[in-house]
C-alpha cells in the first residue's frame, strides 16, 4: 500500500496547494472543478514496466503482444479473476476482404466496397480515418492471427444483404477459440497478467495536462500504482453492464434492461480518462441483443430470421419494420408496455433456426407453440393481456401487405414472407445491452486518446470497445472483432515506439 507523505512541499503536495482555488484534496485525489477528479502521482510505485495494457479481450491480447514482440516489456492488468472480456463470450466472427477465400466462393468484394458498406450502415457517422484503417488493416490483422495460431473456416459467411466476408473460427469455435489462442502466446512470451485488478484512475503529469505516466488500480480492498516507462493502453471493453452509466445517456437503458455482456463490462477506462480530460463520442449508441422475457438471457426464437415473423406489442400492433437495424429496433422495443415485444412466426421461419433450440423453449414453456393463429391468440391474450382481434387484424393485414409487395413498416420487400403455414410460435423477448458504440475518442491512425480540444494526451492509447467512433451508430456483425484486433495491434507498435520518460 502506498503511503501519503508526512512532511516536505512534494509536488504532490504543492499541486494540491494551489487547486485549492479550484477544488479541495481528497484522499490520493484532487477533486476538479466540475466534479471531476484527478490522480496524484504517487510517492513510490508499487511496479513498473514499458507498456501498461488494461483489459485482456481481443484488444488487449494483441495489443500486449505487439508491443513485447517490439522489444517492450509489459504488463497486462484484468479486473475479472479470468482473461477475456466480453470477448470470450463474442461469436469470434471476423470481417476482412479476402481475395483467397472469396474468390473461390465467387464473391467479389474490395476494401472500398468494405468501407462503403460500412460506412452506409452506421448511417455514415462512422468517424472515417478510423473505419478506413480498419478496414486497409483487416487482412492483415487475420492473417496475424493466423499466424498466432487461431484457425478459421475454409469459407465466408455474412450478414444478410452485404457481402459475405465473415471469417468464424473452426468448429463453431467463437470468440473464446481466439481469446484461447492469444492468451497462450502471452503466456509463451512470460507476459504477466494480473487478475482481479480494478482500474480506478490513471495517473497524469499534471491534472489535465502533461503525459500519463501509469495508472492507480485496487485488488482486494488495497491500492496499487503501476507506472508505464512508455505508453499505457486502455482496452478494458464497453459498458453495457453499468446501469448508471448507460442510463447517464440514454435514459431508457435503466434497469429493466438486462445484458448479455459479462459483469466486467463497466466503462472504468472510460471514465477515469474522461476525469483526466479524454474527449468522449457517441456514448448514447448502444446495441442490444434479444433476449428471453423471463430469463432476461438469450433464448427465443431470434436465430429464426425475421422473413415469416411479425413483431407485435402487448395491444396485438406491429410497431417497427421487423429488419429494423438493432439500434432502431431498440428504441422502438423500449417505447412499448413493459418494453417488450412479441415474435410470431410461422413454421417456415422457426425451421430456419435451430429445431433443437425451438424444442427446448416450447419445453421450458419460454415460448409458445400453436396449430392455428386464433388458438395462439387466446395463448397471448392468457399470458399477457394481449387482445385478440387486434392481433389477428395485424396478422391479416401484414399478410395482405405481403400479398401486394409493400410494406408500410418499411419491411424490405425481399424479407416480405407471409406468416401462414402452421404451426405458428410466439417469443416474449426484450432488449440486452450486447456492445456500446461510443466511448474514447482517439486518432485513427495512431490509436491515440485525445482531449476535449482535439489533441493527443502524450502516452494514452485505446482499443476495442472503450474507443468510439469506429462504426456510427451500428455495428456490421464480425466488424467489432476486426476492430478491435487491428486497433490493438495499432496501440501495441504505438506505444512500444514510445522513448520512455524516465
Amino acid at each position: 500500500m502506498v503511503k501519503e507523505e508526512k512532511s516536505g512541499v512534494s509536488r504532490r503536495k504543492f499541486l494540491g496547494l494551489t487547486a485549492a482555488a479550484a477544488g479541495a484534496v481528497v484522499a490520493d485525489r484532487l477533486l476538479l472543478p466540475e466534479g471531476l477528479y484527478a490522480v496524484r502521482t504517487p510517492a513510490k510505485w508499487d511496479q513498473e514496466t514499458d507498456v501498461l495494457v488494461i483489459g485482456t479481450g481481443y484488444a488487449g491480447l494483441s495489443a500486449a503482444l505487439e508491443a513485447f514482440d517490439a522489444g517492450s516489456q509489459v504488463i497486462l492488468i484484468e479486473k475479472q479473476p479470468i482473461v477475456g472480456g466480453n470477448s470470450i463470450i463474442a461469436n469470434g466472427n471476423y470481417n476482412a476482404v479476402d481475395p483467397e477465400r472469396q474468390k473461390k466462393q465467387g464473391i467479389e468484394d474490395s476494401t472500398d466496397l468494405f468501407y462503403q458498406q460500412a460506412m452506409a450502415y452506421g448511417d455514415n457517422l462512422a468517424d472515417p480515418e478510423k473505419l478506413r484503417f480498419m478496414v486497409d488493416n483487416a487482412l492483415p490483422g487475420l492473417q496475424w492471427l493466423e499466424k498466432m495460431g487461431v484457425q478459421f473456416n475454409p469459407t465466408v459467411g455474412g450478414m444478410p444483404g452485404l457481402t459475405p466476408r465473415a471469417h468464424a473460427p473452426v468448429k463453431n469455435g467463437r470468440g473464446a477459440a481466439i481469446v484461447a489462442v492469444l492468451k497462450s502466446q502471452v503466456e509463451k512470451r512470460k507476459i504477466p497478467i494480473m487478475l482481479e485488478y480494478k482500474l480506478t484512475g490513471v495517473v497524469r503529469e499534471k491534472p489535465h495536462a502533461g503525459a500519463i505516466q501509469g495508472v492507480e488500480v485496487e485488488h482486494r480492498g488495497k491500492k496499487f500504482y503501476f507506472k508505464a516507462r512508455k505508453a499505457t493502453i486502455l482496452t478494458t471493453g464497453g459498458f453495457g453492464a453499468d446501469v448508471m452509466l448507460r442510463s447517464k445517456y440514454v435514459h431508457r437503458m435503466d434497469a429493466d434492461i438486462p445484458t448479455i455482456d459479462q459483469p466486467g463490462a463497466t466503462g472504468e477506462a472510460i471514465v477515469a480518462a474522461e476525469q483526466e480530460g479524454a474527449a468522449v463520442v457517441y456514448m448514447k449508441f448502444i446495441e442490444t441483443a434479444l433476449c428471453n422475457y423471463k430469463t432476461k438471457k438469450p433464448g427465443s426464437l431470434v436465430n429464426s430470421g425475421k422473413d415469416s415473423a411479425v413483431f407485435v406489442n402487448l395491444g396485438g400492433k406491429r410497431f417497427v419494420a421487423e429488419d429494423a437495424k438493432p439500434a432502431l429496433l431498440t428504441d422502438a422495443i423500449i417505447r412499448q408496455p413493459q418494453k417488450l415485444m412479441l415474435w410470431v412466426a410461422d413454421d417456415r421461419c422457426a425451421k430456419a433456426g435451430n429445431e433443437a433450440v425451438t424444442a427446448g423453449l416450447l419445453k421450458e414453456n419460454l415460448c409458445f407453440k400453436a396449430d392455428k393463429l386464433e388458438e395462439l391468440a387466446k395463448v397471448l391474450q392468457n399470458e399477457f393481456g394481449v387482445p385478440p382481434e387486434k392481433f389477428l387484424a395485424t396478422l391479416k393485414r401484414y399478410n395482405e401487405a405481403v400479398a401486394k409487395g409493400e410494406d408500410k413498416l418499411g419491411k424490405a420487400k425481399a424479407s416480405l414472407k407471409p406468416v401462414e403455414k402452421a404451426p405458428f410460435f410466439a417469443s416474449p423477448v426484450v432488449p440486452g445491452t450486447s456492445h456500446t458504440l461510443g466511448g474514447l475518442r482517439t486518432i485513427g491512425n495512431t490509436a491515440q486518446v485525445l482531449n476535449r480540444s482535439g489533441n493527443p494526451i502524450p502516452r494514452l492509447y485505446a482499443a476495442g470497445e472503450c474507443s468510439g467512433g469506429t462504426h456510427g451508430n451500428a455495428r456490421i456483425g464480425g466488424n467489432g472483432t476486426a476492430a478491435a484486433v487491428v486497433f490493438g495491434r495499432l496501440s501495441g507498435q504505438k506505444a512500444a515506439g514510445e522513448k520512455p520518460w524516465a
